[in-house]
């Protein structure tokens, strides 16, 4: 039993004296280094090359502080390295000694004449160098700063090694050919209203009546578009037709009609056929009568298609109302 009591009293006499030691235990402080980058002089692939760190210390580092490079071994030749092929520069940094060469390690020992706390620049590669990896890919490398080389202040970042654009995407899209067609009043951006009308009017045989519209094409085709024009056949009564001209002039009281481009815009020229002081026959079937070489903005005014169309009747046509129906229709060249 007194055995017992005296170990009990020397254990907590040997805490007591224990226990004001553990205030000296040092702590060890940690923080970041800031701005950390990674750039190889070379990006592709199995390519020796120098290698760019910098960083900016959180800690201000002093003389006898130890950086501590480590870096992914798929970036080889770093075991041949030696003291004369890393340069380490930034304000106050005077001297470095760097040794323990293995893959993806290195430590430099830093002499300096003041605080260091702006931009660090290292340079691994000289003449040894690294490698960059045989493949594609995002390789780490980081640095720590032992600050003082006490083992007691750590500052420490990560920064990565962007191999053959592995860090990099591509946005494709493809913007395919647009084309519209609309009709509008003449000489305005008006559209026609739906059912579209061009009104001749009541006949005479002392005058040649006419009516205009305008065929606005829009298309960001590059080489442009080309407009058709068919009919549902001739200009009749149902049972009696107006006969159509046939590139010529419309003189009154001849009985004919036709149609003509009587302004082409700025944009489109017309066909061979179809070539704007005469009038012509409507043709029956689907035919080309304008095409552009460029892009189009059907709204723009001034690169519409005008058309006319134009009627006169004899003493002799039989009265009655007459229609025509004409489409119109476009395609990118």
């Amino acid at each position: 039993m007194k055995k017992n009591k005296k170990l009990i009293a020397t254990i907590f006499s040997t805490l007591i004296l224990i226990t004001p030691l553990l205030g000296y235990i040092p702590k060890i402080k940690a923080a970041s280094l800031t701005n950390i980058t990674v750039t190889p002089a070379a990006l592709t692939v199995s390519t020796p090359t120098n290698v760019t760190v910098t960083f900016t210390p959180v800690t201000a580092i002093t003389t006898a502080s130890i950086l501590t490079f480590t870096y992914d071994i798929a970036f080889t030749g770093g075991a041949a390295l030696v003291n004369g092929d890393i340069a380490i520069t930034g304000v106050n940094i005077t001297t470095k000694t760097c040794s323990g060469f293995i893959a993806g390690y290195f430590t430099c020992t830093l002499t300096t004449t003041g605080s260091v706390t702006t931009l660090v620049t290292a340079v691994i590669g000289s003449v040894g160098q690294l490698t960059t990896p045989a493949s594609a890919g995002n390789y780490s490398f980081s640095v720590t700063a032992d600050i003082g080389g006490t083992g007691s202040t750590f500052d420490g970042g990560a920064g990565l090694a962007y191999i053959a654009s592995e860090n990099v995407v591509n946005i494709n899209a493809y913007v395919p050919p647009v084309l519209a067609l609309d009709l509008y009043q003449t000489n305005t951006a008006t559209l026609m209203t739906n059912p579209n009308t061009c009104n001749l009017g009541v006949l005479s045989y002392n005058a040649v009546n006419t009516c205009t519209y305008d065929i606005g094409v829009g298309t960001n085709n590059a080489a442009g578009a080309t407009v058709r024009m068919t009919s549902n056949g001739a200009f009749t009564n149902g049972s009696y037709n107006i006969p159509q001209a046939g590139d010529s002039t419309i003189v009154a009281g001849t009985e004919e009609y036709g149609f003509r481009i009587s302004d082409l815009g700025t944009i489109f020229t017309d066909s061979a056929t179809f070539n704007g002081s005469p009038y012509e026959s409507v043709p029956t079937v689907a035919t080309s009568i304008t095409t552009s070489a460029g892009v189009s903005n059907k709204a723009t005014v001034a690169e519409h298609i005008e058309i006319t169309h134009a009627a006169t009747m004899a003493t002799t046509t039989p009265v009655g109302n007459y229609t025509h129906t004409v489409t119109y229709t476009a395609f990118t060249d």
